[in-house]
């Protein structure tokens, strides 16, 4: 099975929709995903996603579905240099690397960091919603593998957002989601590929192929990404 998770284009966060760049990034996206022998794609509830997966879909005849747990992972968290909570993404280096709850899978609620967010509720949340996706598939999780219920060759899309993004190869790498979301970057339309490792019989885990990958953008006029 082959999984595909990839960020929005350019966004306008202030209406919560693709920018004129956007638009276009979405466009040449599109054209990357006409190579793809796609089974099925899921959006995001929030706007920027989901105009990104109906650019790429419109005149496929692909199942495109809204999911809720696929939405941005906005929460926030203490840092105790910063006067103010900061997006999970955003802790100091000094401070996140010196806390080793942080690199544990199970564990990291348990950080200074951590406690009194919604950070465990909503990783789980999105633990459970991709799972289920997975199971209708044929790939049902036993602890930290899966199990192959039948032959899985399906494409599965998810166009989301970095955060959500960075949540779930967490949990499907079975490591912490601090470590992703701390060391991870994605541009706009950026693709993350992961794939089944086959070769054990009907017991699997995933591999991360590439993560970040824009070939499918210009280097510059319109469309192109804007390094920040």
């Amino acid at each position: 099975m082959k999984l595909l998770f990839i960020r929005h284009g350019e966004p306008d966060y202030s209406r919560d929709c693709l920018t004129e760049n956007g638009l276009v990034q979405a466009a040449h996206l599109a054209k990357r995903l006409e190579k793809e022998n796609i089974t099925a794609a899921f959006h995001s509830p929030m706007g920027r996603a989901a105009e990104t997966a109906q650019i790429c879909m419109d005149g496929r005849d692909i199942p495109l579905t809204m999911c809720s747990w696929l939405r941005e992972f906005d929460v926030k968290v203490h840092d105790k240099d910063l006067p103010e909570d900061v997006p999970v993404w955003d802790i100091l280096p000094a401070n996140w690397t010196a806390d080793p709850l942080l690199f544990d899978r199970i564990r990291y609620n348990e950080s200074s960091v951590s406690q009194g967010t919604e950070i465990a509720e909503r990783a789980a949340a999105a633990a459970k919603g991709l799972d289920e996706v997975l199971a209708s598939y044929g790939l049902a999780r036993e602890g930290g593998i899966y199990r192959k219920l039948k032959d899985c060759d399906e494409t599965l899309v998810f166009f989301c957002h970095f955060g959500i993004t960075c949540v779930m190869i967490a949990h499907l790498l079975g490591v912490s989601p601090v470590i992703t979301l701390q060391g991870m970057s994605a541009e706009p339309t950026a693709i993350a590929t992961l794939c089944t490792d086959d070769r054990f019989g009907r017991e699997v885990n995933f591999r991360l192929h590439s993560f970040g990958d824009i070939h499918h953008l210009p280097t510059q006029g319109i469309g192109k990404v804007n390094y920040q």
